[in-house]
């Protein structure tokens, strides 16, 4: 007979699958960039990106959970509007801020979400805001900010379109990061995620549709072998990882640690790319490691759901 794992075994297991989700989300701007060398603008991968994920999710929850697809009425009108927005939303204020700013101011403001879900949190959740968890998000959002301000010969040209985006990004994490928690506890990872991935690309068809926008497709197998892979790291696999962490942890916490994503890619663009970091971005990089480690060491003892 299997005996289940112990709370600080579950905890522990969790907080991984969160380190993960954020290495995996770390890739997001080199293969945005990649894509739109090949041909594929900024408003073809925001649809793109989600509707090759959502096909991979949806061979996943037929494959593993069969007829238990749908949840309740309510709730699947929940995952599909609600859910369906915030995705649409994210994908193409992401692609947007990407190509107005760049990946680096992208991320600054992207990563304003943990702050947002904490606060989201505490109203719908009633999840504390104590003096530590306070100060290790506003350590975190601080290296980050410090992190990719830091790099040697940054150009980056701050456009008040592109802070929008930006800003639209960091509210769209963060509320997909609420409807997470909320949705995963009851019902599972798969299934919200799920539904919420197919709304948000039916909404971005529709209103693509309406615009008269083109959708330019890959021109070759490489340029889709590209697009899948973007799918399934950071639409299906990062995403499924964190809302199945976020059964165990507090969605705080668990944002905190995915501010890991800057620090994984900073880490990667000076092993692989020649990027400098100045004296602020090592010090950005020392306030990640504290906020992304600190959240771990002071979880709570008590079981979220």
């Amino acid at each position: 007979m299997e005996h289940p794992a112990p709370e600080g075994g579950r905890t522990a297991i969790a907080y991984l699958q969160v380190l993960l989700a954020g290495t995996l989300w770390a890739t997001s701007g080199p293969f945005s960039i990649a894509l739109h060398r090949m041909g594929l603008p900024p408003t073809s991968v925001a649809i793109l990106r989600p509707a090759t994920g959502g096909l991979l999710l949806g061979l996943i929850l037929i494959f593993w959970q069969g007829r238990r697809i749908r949840p309740r009425r309510r709730a699947l009108l929940a995952m599909i509007l609600g859910g369906g927005v915030i995705v649409g939303l994210f994908q193409l204020a992401y692609q947007m801020s990407t190509d107005s700013v760049g990946v680096p101011a992208t991320v600054a403001l992207l990563y304003l979400a943990p702050a947002l879900v904490i606060l989201g949190s505490r109203v719908l959740f009633g999840e504390p805001i104590t003096p530590v968890k306070g100060a290790l998000a506003l350590l975190s959002v601080a290296g980050v900010w410090l992190t990719v301000m830091g790099a040697e010969g940054l150009d980056v040209e701050l456009t008040f379109r592109g802070i929008l985006w930006g800003c639209l990004c960091g509210i769209s994490y963060a509320s997909y990061t609420i409807f997470g928690k909320g949705f995963s506890g009851p019902y599972g990872p798969l299934a919200p995620l799920f539904w919420s991935t197919l709304g948000g690309s039916v909404l971005l068809a529709s209103v693509w549709v309406l615009r008269g926008e083109s959708v330019i497709l890959p021109q070759d197998e490489v340029a889709w072998g590209t697009l899948i892979l973007f799918g399934f790291l950071t639409i299906a696999a990062a995403p499924l990882l964190l809302f199945n962490a976020m059964r165990t942890l507090q969605a705080g916490r668990a944002a905190i640690g995915t501010t890991i994503e800057p620090l994984v890619a900073t880490l990667l663009a000076i092993a692989l790319l020649d990027q400098v970091l100045t004296p602020m971005g090592w010090v950005g990089l020392g306030f990640l490691l504290v906020g992304v480690t600190g959240a771990y060491a002071t979880r709570s003892r008590k079981p979220q759901w």
